[in-house]
């Protein structure tokens, strides 16, 4: 089946955007070399240029999953389709937090109508990566799309005829099925996500040097290395789950399901109790101010951390949703 121009145009944009996010990660890099330098980074108060190659790591990776995205599509690859249907599934998840977050957390009060521009212009930023990740899973889960992407298996010439190629090439069985879309979301975005988790530590060690970055687990205040720990081994666990999730493992299953019920209620726990949503807020005023009062010109931001905490609430109870109406999958696997 010939390719679509709604399949060329996605391809081109994917392309086109990952090529100038390539871009702009060789510059970050290149800004990282000129700070690292410097003759005035052993004073800076934040080490930048660390920041600056965790960020170009990010970059680069990103932009490198687009181009190879936009080639797989050009080419009609299923693998492609399914790749961007995973990165428009992110994209989605981090867009529309980020868009509602910019529209509720106050701003320093620099001028008014300056700062009602500036909240407004990047509400509609993150706003319409949200639309185009939506409009990206929407498009290549239509029938018509999807069917452009199918390959169509080589038919072997007999003799014998029709009898022959019926009991040469048998009918697909329960067990062979297609992995369902959303799993493979779901298994992709878990995996990529704790993966880059270890980045996020570099960047909070150079934002925050010398200060132990809280983790709460339970009812518990983690400080350093127990936090890293706990975090480190969490990450592994939903590594390993998010394997077995796309390799249609029942223990794949059930390790995801048990890890998103527990990281819900780990929110619920610091959300609901609150003297420890009171200390939590602490913790983190007292890393910004610290922080702040590293800088040469401070912008303060008085946010309330339950805002965030609030906003993943979705993203757990989405993925919890989607794992147990998909449980026949796995049935049918083991069977």
């Amino acid at each position: 089946m010939p390719r679509s121009v709604g399949v060329t145009i996605s391809a081109v944009v994917v392309i086109l955007s990952s090529a100038f996010t390539l871009l702009g990660g060789l510059l970050m890099l290149r800004s990282s070399a000129l700070v690292s330098t410097a003759s005035t980074t052993p004073h800076a108060p934040v080490n930048f240029g660390m920041i600056l190659v965790v960020e170009a790591v990010l970059i680069l990776g990103f932009g490198g999953w687009g181009i190879a995205s936009g080639i797989g599509l050009i080419y009609v690859k299923q693998w492609a389709r399914i790749s961007l249907l995973v990165f428009a599934g992110f994209l989605v998840c981090v867009s529309l937090p980020a868009s509602a977050l910019m529209a509720l957390i106050p701003l320093p009060n620099l001028s008014s109508s300056f700062m009602s521009l500036m909240r407004m212009g990047i509400v509609l930023f993150y706003a319409m990566f949200a639309v185009l990740g939506g409009f990206w899973i929407y498009f290549f889960n239509k029938r018509s799309v999807k069917a452009q992407f199918q390959a169509m298996p080589p038919v072997r010439q007999s003799a014998a005829g029709d009898l022959f190629l019926a009991a040469a090439v048998p009918a697909r069985s329960a067990s062979e099925r297609a992995r369902p879309l959303s799993v493979t979301v779901i298994g992709w975005f878990l995996l990529i996500g704790s993966a880059l988790a270890p980045l996020g530590l570099l960047v909070n060690r150079a934002l925050f040097p010398g200060m132990p970055i809280p983790f709460y687990f339970l009812g518990f205040f983690l400080l350093g290395r127990g936090a890293y720990l706990i975090l480190g081994v969490w990450m592994a666990a939903q590594m390993a789950a998010a394997v077995g999730l796309l390799k249609l493992k029942n223990w794949g299953l059930f390790a995801t399901i048990g890890l998103q019920c527990l990281a819900l209620a780990n929110v619920t726990l610091l959300m609901g109790i609150p003297g420890h949503r009171a200390r939590f807020q602490q913790l983190m005023e007292s890393m910004m101010a610290s922080l702040h009062a590293r800088m040469p010109q401070p912008a303060p931001l008085d946010f309330p951390v339950w805002i965030g905490l609030v906003m993943s609430l979705p993203i757990f109870l989405v993925i919890l949703y989607f794992l147990v109406t998909r449980r026949q999958a796995f049935t049918s696997r083991a069977q």
